[in-house]
């Protein structure tokens, strides 16, 4: 079975630099733009089940990259939360809360502020990842969720937590893990099929 994950399209919180979590922050028209990519990149591939965040950014995404498919909305999918921090920038959290902001922040643990750490949304993503692995082996799955969730699932597979930076996924990048002889494996990482940027 293979699972293909993908990050949502560029956010108004991305492009303002702005915390998102749990928030329903819709995308922009550059992140249509890239949704559509998206789905030209994919468009010769048959998936059997398409689950998706039910954040909004992530059902647009859905929408807009899979035209016409239902989907299933699943929010073990959802971005980590950050709590109160959703709606503020990052460059005003910093100033106002200073070091520990950025320590907390580097550390993904927003708990602090009313949210959520590492370890819970990784125990969300395990859960859901484990609710797979029934599928038949030439299952295709997709799931349009966050770059929090892909990077959860990129340390269940690998069973160790790489630096967040050098396992960045841009918007509607593509990672793709597979499950055969009950392990998990990386196929591919931030696939995209164009020459965006990382916003």
């Amino acid at each position: 079975m293979e699972l293909y994950v993908i990050r949502h399209g560029q956010s108004l919180a991305n492009a303002t630099r702005t915390h998102a979590g749990w928030a329903q922050v819709p995308l922009t028209e550059a992140g249509i733009a890239q949704a559509r990519q998206t789905g030209r990149f994919l468009q010769s591939i048959r998936f059997d089940r398409i689950l998706v965040s039910d954040l909004l950014r992530a059902v647009q995404t859905a929408r807009t990259v899979f035209p016409g498919r239902v989907f299933e909305s699943d929010p073990r999918l959802r971005e980590i939360s950050v709590g109160t921090l959703a709606g503020r920038s990052t460059s005003e959290c910093q100033a106002t809360l200073g070091k520990s902001y950025v320590q907390n922040r580097t550390a993904q643990d927003f708990t602090p502020y009313g949210g959520e750490n590492l370890d819970q949304l990784l125990h969300r993503v395990v859960e859901f990842m484990e609710s797979l692995q029934g599928a038949p082996s030439d299952a295709r799955i997709a799931a349009v969720c966050h770059a929090g969730t892909a990077f959860a699932m990129l340390c269940h597979v690998l069973g160790c937590r790489p630096e967040r930076n050098a396992a960045d996924v841009s918007n509607c990048g593509v990672c793709v893990f597979r499950f055969s002889q009950a392990h998990w494996s990386l196929v591919k990482w931030n696939e995209t099929g164009s020459a965006d940027t990382r916003n």
